[in-house]
C-alpha cells in the first residue's frame, strides 16, 4: 500500500508552477446583506450541477464575504471581460483596507435575491445559498442558481491575462 502523502513530502516549487498554470477565470462575487452591499474577486468558481444548477465558490474564511453570504443566504457571481483587470485589482484588496469596496463600481440589484450586479461585466448568476463545507483557508460555499444575465459580449478575464497570482 502506498502511504498518503504529506505537507512534508509535496515538492513546493512544483506544486506551485503546476496549480498557478491551472486556467482560472476572475470573477467578482457580491451580496446584499442587511442593506450593505459587499463585493469580492474571486477565481476558484465552478458549476457544479445541471439540474437543479449549481456552482460553488471558494471563499477566504477571514473574509467580510462569507458572514454576509450565510446572512443573506444569496449571492451573486459576476463575469468580467478582459478590459476589466482594474476592476478585479480593486475589489480584490482587502475589506480593512477598502471597507466600501462596490463604491465606484456600477452595480444594480439582481431581480431575485437584490444582491448586486454588475453592469459593466459580461454577465451574472444570482444564486440561492445552498450550503457552506470548511475547506483548509478557505469555505466553499455551494449556490443554486435561481437567475442569471446577459449584459455584454465579449471575452472573459482570466488569471494569467490579469497577470495577477492566486493559486500554488
Amino acid at each position: 500500500m502506498t502511504p498518503h502523502p504529506t505537507k512534508a513530502t509535496v515538492n513546493e516549487s512544483a506544486k506551485k508552477m503546476v496549480l498557478r498554470q491551472f486556467p482560472y477565470g476572475l470573477y467578482v462575487v457580491t451580496v446584499m446583506s442587511e442593506g450593505e452591499d459587499h463585493g469580492m474577486t474571486a477565481n476558484w468558481v465552478m458549476q457544479t450541477a445541471f439540474t437543479p444548477p449549481m456552482v460553488v465558490v471558494a471563499i477566504e474564511n477571514e473574509s467580510k464575504s462569507l458572514p454576509m453570504m450565510r446572512d443573506a443566504r444569496a449571492f451573486a457571481i459576476n463575469l468580467l471581460a478582459a478590459g476589466q483587470r482594474d476592476v478585479a485589482a480593486k475589489l480584490g484588496k482587502s475589506s480593512r483596507n477598502v471597507p466600501h469596496k462596490l463604491r465606484g463600481v456600477p452595480t444594480r440589484p439582481a431581480p431575485v435575491t437584490g444582491a448586486p450586479i454588475l453592469s459593466e461585466g459580461l454577465g451574472w448568476v444570482e444564486c440561492r445559498l445552498v450550503a457552506t463545507m470548511p475547506s483548509g483557508d478557505h469555505t466553499l460555499v455551494l449556490g443554486e442558481v435561481v437567475e442569471a444575465g446577459v449584459e455584454r459580449e465579449g471575452k472573459p478575464l482570466t488569471l494569467s491575462d490579469s497577470g495577477m497570482k492566486y493559486a500554488g
